[in-house]
């Protein structure tokens, strides 16, 4: 593994995580918002779930307009899993500018080179200096 893979796994720009969202709050929005009781979003919601299953154990994908496509896979090992690929409406209001209130861990290396991440690495570690590979 390239040495430029420490540079890049510590400053690469990422969400903080905050605390999961629990099914109890979810509920509690969507009811909010909607009109619809506890029971039958909770009922939905399982349903919906349910669904997932039941069409990805037939190869079936499972398109939510404005949410995107749940896709049955395979690893190499033989098991079964789900994949997701966002909307493009989904991903365009996540990405409006000015309204992700979360922090971002590594802000200022928004946009940066290999290069330049590695240029912080060694400032922030002298003595553990990263040599760039010529290309």
């Amino acid at each position: 593994m390239p040495e430029e893979v420490k540079a890049i796994y510590a400053y690469t720009p990422r969400v903080k995580l905050e605390r999961v969202t629990e099914l109890p709050t979810l509920v509690s929005y969507i009811e909010g918002r909607t009109g619809f009781n506890k029971g039958a979003i909770m009922a939905m919601l399982s349903e919906f779930s349910n669904a997932l299953v039941f069409f990805g154990r037939s190869g079936h994908p499972v398109r939510l307009p404005d949410m995107g496509i749940f896709a049955p896979r395979i690893d190499k090992n033989g098991r079964f899993g789900i994949n997701f690929k966002m909307d493009k409406h989904l991903k365009s209001e996540l990405n409006t500018e000015g309204t992700f209130t979360g922090e971002v861990v590594n802000r200022d290396m928004i946009g940066k080179s290999v290069e330049e991440m590695v240029e912080r690495w060694n400032t922030d570690h002298p003595d553990d200096k990263i040599k760039i590979k010529e290309k």
